[in-house]
């Protein structure tokens, strides 16, 4: 079997989890597994999403309140929020730009005339009011990797959005302007979900044209 087999594989596997031992994971494993969570890519670098972890018992029961009380938000041993941070390319563009120059991927010129250049377009979508847009993009790119990583892990994911973001963000103390835009469920399975299936190809892909 090649690692392309073995990943194939691992994501026709994968089934959407409510059920999870009673069991607490590994905390170097968790702290590997957000890590590796950070390596997914968002435009420009810029990051503009943050997850809350959801550790407090009586936290916890408030989010499972506002997320029409699903089984996985209250026994899952790790509970995943990704915030959606319209605004949060201005904390985190300094922060990228040093970073940059740390690692020797940019130099000074770079780093001046790039930082002006994304900032320049970010306040164009800004503008256009498509930053929450963008950053709800990068924030899901984000939870799919967590997803696929927590399979790596032996673990099984349950992504939500069934929820009342207004409320979630209110118990996790998240500002107005940003978005909620995924929970995740993670822990060792304590069930075995049947495959769905999926539709044909052809019924969700097209060529040139949208059909």
């Amino acid at each position: 079997m090649t690692f392309r087999d073995d990943f194939a594989q691992m994501l026709k596997n994968r089934r959407a989890t409510r059920r999870y031992k009673d069991s607490e994971l590994d905390p170097t494993e968790v702290r590997e597994f957000l890590e590796l969570i950070q390596q997914a890519p968002t435009a420009f670098n810029l990051q503009d999403y943050s997850i809350v972890v959801v550790q407090d018992a009586e936290v916890r029961e408030r989010v499972y309140e506002a997320a029409n009380k699903q089984p996985q938000v209250a026994s899952a041993p790790l509970l995943l929020a990704f915030v959606a941070e319209p605004d949060g390319w201005e904390r985190t563009l300094p922060k990228v730009a040093e970073q940059n120059l740390s690692t020797g991927f940019w130099d000074d010129n770079d780093a001046k005339t790039r930082s002006e250049r994304i900032a320049s377009f970010q306040e164009i979508r800004r503008t256009a009011g498509l930053t929450r847009e963008f950053a709800l993009r990068n924030a899901m790119i984000a939870a799919t990797y967590g997803i696929v990583t927590a399979e790596a892990f032996g673990w099984a994911s349950s992504p939500m959005t069934g929820f009342d973001d207004a409320k979630v963000k209110d118990i996790l103390g998240v500002p107005e302007e940003c978005t909620v835009a995924l929970l995740l469920a993670v822990g060792e399975s304590d069930e075995s979900p049947k495959a769905p299936g999926r539709l044909p190809l052809n019924a969700r892909v097209f060529v040139d044209q949208w059909a």
